[in-house]
C-alpha cells in the first residue's frame, strides 16, 4: 500500500509538479480515501521526502542494472544515457525548482544522491573503460566526473536547453558523442560506432 502511494505521488509530481498536487489528488488516483494516505504519511512534507527517497533509490537501481547489462564500459554508458534521457523527458522541470525552493530536506536528498551515487557511477565507468582499453589512460577522472555531472544536470534545466529551441533527444546525442569521443581510445572509437547513431559518430 505504502509503495503504491509513493509510485502514484511520484508519477503525479513528475507530471504536474508538487504545489499543484494535493493529498486528495493522490488518494483519488490511488483509488483510496485521503484518510488511508494519512495513515501512512503524516503530512505532504513527509510524503514528498519519501517520494524523493523512492525516486533516487529507483534511479540508482536502474543505473546499477545498466552497469550489469553493459558488455563493456561504452555499452554501459549508452544504456545509462538512454534511461537518463527517459527520466528527463518524463519529469516536469518545475518539480526540481519546487523541491529546491519549498522542500529543503527533500532537495538535500537529491544533492546527496548526486554527490554520493551518481558521481560514483560515473567514476566507476571511467575506471572500467580505462581498464578495458576503451578510454584513454591519461584521463583526469576527477575533472571528467565533475564535467559529466554538469552535463547531466543540464538535461533537467530548461533554462539551459529551452524546449522551444532544442530537441532533448538531439541534445543528449550531441552531449554523449562529445563526451565519449573525447575520452575514447582508437579501439574505443570503433566500439562507439556500435552504440551511437551514425550521424553523431561520422
Amino acid at each position: 500500500m505504502r509503495e503504491r502511494i509513493l509510485e502514484t505521488a511520484l508519477r503525479l509530481c513528475r507530471t504536474f509538479g508538487i504545489k499543484s498536487i494535493t493529498m486528495q489528488d493522490i488518494a483519488r488516483d490511488c483509488g483510496m480515501s485521503k484518510k488511508t494516505v494519512y495513515e501512512h504519511f503524516a503530512d505532504k512534507t513527509e510524503l514528498i521526502n519519501e517520494v524523493v527517497a523512492f525516486m533516487t533509490k529507483t534511479y540508482c537501481q536502474q543505473l546499477t542494472s545498466c552497469t550489469a547489462a553493459g558488455a563493456n564500459a561504452i555499452e554501459e554508458l549508452a544504456l545509462s544515457i538512454k534511461y537518463t534521457e527517459h527520466l528527463a523527458r518524463s519529469t516536469n522541470p518545475v518539480l526540481l525548482f519546487e523541491l529546491e525552493k519549498y522542500h529543503p530536506t527533500a532537495w538535500k536528498k537529491i544533492l546527496d544522491f548526486r554527490e554520493q551515487h551518481v558521481t560514483g557511477i560515473i567514476r566507476a565507468n571511467l575506471e572500467r573503460g580505462i581498464s578495458e582499453g576503451l578510454y584513454r589512460s591519461t584521463l583526469h577522472t576527477d575533472i571528467l566526473v565533475h564535467m559529466r555531472m554538469l552535463q547531466l544536470n543540464a538535461l533537467f534545466n530548461p533554462l539551459l536547453y529551452p524546449a522551444a529551441e532544442f530537441d532533448l533527444h538531439e541534445v543528449v546525442e550531441q552531449m554523449t558523442a562529445h563526451y565519449i569521443h573525447g575520452i575514447a581510445t582508437a579501439e574505443g572509437q570503433r566500439v562507439v560506432e556500435q552504440y551511437l547513431p551514425e550521424k553523431v559518430t561520422a
